[in-house]
C-alpha cells in the first residue's frame, strides 16, 4: 500500500476494512490533525463501471444527509495513489467505537435495556433515512455496519449499497446488493423497499440478542423463524418476528410503526393518529412577537450560555415525556413518582429506559440545528397526536416556511402541552439546515 499522503493532505494511519470493491482507511488530515475515514476505489479493484456508479451514488446521498448517527462527508475527489493515476476517494467522519459484529464475536451480549436502547435509536435513524424525499435505503444493515460509540450511541456506517427509492429514467433495478442472512429475498430480486431495511435490522438484532447468525434460524421453507423464547422477551420478540416476515406486506411498513408497536403498553395496539385540529385556509403569515421569538447569534453557535439553555428548554426531558400533557414546570408529587415506580416494575425497567432513550435522541437531533441552523418563521398546517408508547402521545406538527425563495414543508414532534396553545395558521419559530435538504426542527415553546 502507498504510504505517501493522499492528495498531499491525508496521512494513512491504518486500514479499517475491505469491501467488495473499495477499501476504507483511517487517516489523519494534516491541515487540522483530526482523524478521518477515507474510502478508496482503486481502478484495480473496480471491476467495471457499476463499482464507480455505486461509489458516486454513496457520495451523492451522504452529501444530503445530516444526522448524528450518519457519518458526515467532508470531501470527494480523484487523485494519483498506489500506482493509479485516478483513484477515487471519499473522505468521511471517522466513527470511533466498536461494531456490533465485534461485540458478538467477543461474546459480549447486551442486557435487555441496552438492546432496547440501541434498537430504538436505530429505528430513529431509519425513520430519518426513509423520511427523506425521495426515501433513502441503506440496503446493507448488519452487525458490522452498526458502530457503538464510547457514549453508547449507535452509528450506521458503510453506505456503499445505498440508493434512493425513486429511480431516474436511465436507471435499472438490476444492482444486487446486501449480505446473506440479513437481506430479505426481495432485495436480491432488485425490489428493495423501506421494509427491506427493517428486515435487515430485525435480523441484525436477532443475531445480537442470541449470539447466533441468522442462517441458523432458517426453516426448511427458507424463512427466518424467531424462537418462541428470547432473552429479551416480549414485546421485542414479537416485533422482531413481524419484521422478519417473508412477505414485505406482512412486515411493519415504517420505522415509526415499528417503534409504536414496540412501545405500546400491555393490550395496546398501534393506534393511528387522530387529528388534533381542523386545518383552515391560512392567511398572511404574521411575524412572531418579540416576546415569543428566540434571539440567536450567528452560526456556528457554541453550545454554551443562552444556546445551551435553549437546548434544555426545547429538548424533552424523560420526565416531560412521561407527563407529556402536563404544563411545563409542573412539579411531580409523591403519587406521581410511586406510579412511575409501579409501571417501571411492571415493565421490568423498560418504561424509564424507553423514555430516556427518546429524550436522548431528541437532544442529539437538536444539537446540529442549534449550532448551524438558520432561524425562520413557519406556519402551522395541522397537528396530529401520535402514540409513542405506554399510553403517552406526542403532537406531530406539520408546518410550512419560506427559505431561499421556495416554500418548504416539514414536520416535527413537540409536547402536547406546548402544541395545545397553537392552531392551524399559528406562527412558530424553527431552525433549518439548507445543506440538509431544508431539514428543520421547532424551537417555539409558547
Amino acid at each position: 500500500m502507498d504510504t505517501s499522503p493522499i492528495a498531499g493532505r491525508y496521512e494513512v494511519v491504518r486500514p479499517l476494512g475491505q469491501g467488495s470493491f473499495a477499501e476504507t482507511l483511517l487517516a489523519r488530515d494534516l491541515t487540522g490533525g483530526q482523524l478521518v475515514a477515507i474510502k478508496v476505489l482503486h481502478p484495480r479493484a473496480a471491476q467495471g463501471w457499476k463499482a464507480y456508479e455505486l461509489f458516486e451514488r454513496e457520495a451523492a446521498v451522504l452529501r444530503g444527509l445530516r444526522h448524528p448517527a450518519v457519518p458526515a462527508i467532508h470531501d470527494a475527489f480523484s487523485a494519483p495513489w498506489d500506482g493509479a493515476e485516478n483513484a477515487a476517494f471519499l473522505v468521511m467522519e471517522y466513527v470511533e467505537g466498536e461494531s456490533l459484529a465485534a461485540r458478538i464475536a467477543a461474546h459480549r451480549l447486551l442486557d435487555t435495556a441496552e438492546v432496547l436502547h440501541l434498537f430504538i435509536e436505530m429505528l430513529g435513524v431509519l425513520d430519518y433515512l426513509h423520511g427523506r424525499v425521495p426515501p433513502v435505503l441503506h440496503r446493507d444493515i448488519k452487525p458490522a455496519n452498526i458502530v457503538v460509540r464510547p457514549d453508547g450511541s449507535p452509528a450506521l456506517v458503510d453506505f456503499g449499497a445505498v440508493r434512493n427509492v425513486f429511480r431516474g429514467p436511465d436507471e435499472s433495478g438490476s444492482t444486487v446488493v446486501g449480505s446473506y442472512g440479513y437481506a430479505p429475498y426481495e432485495q436480491f430480486m432488485g425490489q428493495a423497499s423501506p421494509a427491506s431495511d427493517l428486515y435487515a435490522l430485525g435480523a441484525t438484532f436477532l443475531h445480537l440478542i442470541t449470539g447466533r447468525a441468522p442462517p441458523e434460524f432458517m426453516s426448511d421453507a427458507g424463512r427466518l423463524e424467531v424462537p418462541s423464547t428470547l432473552p429479551c422477551g416480549e414485546p421485542l420478540r414479537g416485533v422482531l418476528a413481524r419484521l422478519l416476515a417473508a412477505a414485505p406486506a406482512d412486515r411493519f411498513q415504517s420505522a415509526r410503526a415499528t417503534r409504536a408497536a414496540l412501545l405500546a403498553g400491555p393490550g395496546s395496539g398501534v393506534a393511528s393518529g387522530a387529528s388534533a385540529v381542523r386545518p383552515r385556509t391560512p392567511g398572511v403569515l404574521e411575524p412572531l412577537s418579540p416576546t415569543r421569538a428566540v434571539a440567536l447569534g450567528p452560526t456556528p453557535r457554541p453550545l454554551t450560555g443562552d444556546t445551551k439553555r435553549l437546548l434544555r428548554r426545547v429538548a424533552h426531558s424523560t420526565w416531560e415525556l412521561l407527563a407529556s400533557t402536563e404544563k411545563p414546570g409542573t412539579r411531580w408529587d409523591v403519587a406521581d413518582w410511586l406510579l412511575v415506580g409501579f409501571f417501571s416494575t411492571l415493565t421490568a425497567g423498560i418504561l424509564p429506559a424507553v423514555f430516556w432513550s427518546l429524550s436522548r435522541a431528541r437532544r442529539k437531533r437538536l444539537k446540529p440545528f442549534l449550532i448551524h441552523g438558520l432561524s425562520a418563521t413557519a406556519r402551522v398546517i395541522d397537528m396530529t397526536l401520535e402514540p409513542v408508547g405506554f399510553e403517552v402521545s406526542m403532537m406531530r406538527v406539520r408546518y410550512e416556511f419560506e427559505a431561499d425563495g421556495l416554500l418548504q414543508r416539514d414536520s416535527d414532534q413537540v409536547l402536547p402541552s406546548i402544541a395545545g396553545r397553537w392552531d392551524a395558521g399559528t406562527a412558530i419559530q424553527i431552525l433549518y439546515l439548507p445543506e440538509a435538504q431544508y431539514d428543520s426542527v421547532i424551537i417555539s415553546t409558547s
